[in-house]
């Protein structure tokens, strides 16, 4: 159970990123919760009993949220708490480029993610412009500070790991 409040672009990737054909196999879910951080840690560990799911796992970003409840809560619920400080699109970032750069907010991230790219449409993430950095993205992102900390820094490189069985080199 992969639980994020980014409706759009981390939705749109993660859902793209359990089709990848060197995943575990089994049962992975991607869903929505709207709300603040401490909502989604508590919405997945509700949906994680309820459907018996495994494992929970929360990606969501920094943004300006406060923090402590959250980790605290997902610490207590047993939930993967996965920051990305400011956003998710660090982790995007990472397949195609280092980035070691400190970003004050959300906006400066996303003009980044331009220069990158040469595009940047949050509402239309298309995976095949990733898929070919995830190793790389994994590598770059480990060796970053960690999250929520950390600027720039995601914890999403953990769900990957997850997600190949602890072996990268399964990852194509």
């Amino acid at each position: 159970m992969i639980a994020t409040n980014g409706q759009s672009t981390e939705k749109s990737y993660l859902e793209s990123l359990r089709a990848e054909p060197w995943t575990r196999p089994g049962k992975i879910t991607v869903a929505f919760i709207n709300g603040s951080p401490l909502d989604l840690v508590r919405g997945a560990a509700r949906r994680r009993y309820a459907d018996d799911y495994d494992d929970a796992w929360v990606v969501c970003d920094v943004d300006s949220y406060e923090t402590d409840n959250a980790i605290r809560e997902a610490t207590r619920a047993d939930v993967e708490l996965l920051w990305s400080n400011p956003c998710f699109e660090v982790w995007l970032i990472l397949h195609r480029t280092e980035c070691t750069i400190h970003f004050d907010n959300a906006k400066q991230c996303h003009k980044k993610l331009v220069s990158v790219l040469g595009r940047w449409d949050k509402s239309q993430l298309s995976f095949d412009d990733f898929r070919d950095g995830i190793k790389d993205a994994w590598r770059r992102a480990k060796a970053l500070d960690d999250p929520p900390a950390g600027n720039p820094s995601t914890a999403v490189w953990r769900l990957v790991e997850d997600l190949c069985a602890g072996e990268p080199a399964r990852i194509r």
